[in-house]
């Protein structure tokens, strides 16, 4: 009696086994459908990714002019002047909303290795100034951490 009965194994299972939702599985392809993208109609543009738009007007604490170098005070050629976000990442919005940007010329930004993204002595010395100015204007250290996440 007992030899007669075949005992189901998962192995053995009829049912194919099946991926979890979420999961990208292999479709194949309809029969006349092709790999290539459909032809764009005349006029019609490829979308881009949106740039980054600031969300308050730029303005500095350290300098009124954004179109001279807060280091070396050069404004010679304007469009090497890029503005530097002190607190970037995702507090760069809070960096526009409390002016904590600073203009540097191209080399002491981000093209050479003495620049304010390679040189952490540097970048802390502005990043202390910024937390001294919040302390003064406005609020307290506890403040900015929940405004920044750090302390630096």
């Amino acid at each position: 009696m007992y030899s007669t009965l075949k005992r189901k194994t998962p192995l053995r299972a009829k049912a194919p086994l099946r991926a979890k939702k979420g999961l990208n599985t292999y479709k194949p392809l309809r029969a006349g459908a092709s790999t290539a993208s459909k032809p764009k109609k005349s006029g019609e543009k490829k979308q881009r990714q949106a740039a980054y738009k600031p969300v308050y007007p730029y303005a500095s604490i350290f300098t009124a002019d954004l179109k001279t170098c807060y280091i070396t005070g050069s404004n010679k050629d304007s469009a090497d002047i890029h503005v530097h976000h002190i607190f970037g990442g995702a507090n760069k919005a809070n960096s526009e909303k409390y002016h904590f940007l600073i203009p540097l010329r191209a080399d002491w930004h981000d093209m050479a290795d003495y620049g304010i993204h390679f040189n952490r002595e540097l970048d802390l010395k502005i990043k202390r100034f910024c937390q001294d100015y919040w302390l003064e204007h406005y609020g307290t250290k506890e403040e900015f951490i929940v405004t920044f996440s750090k302390w630096w």
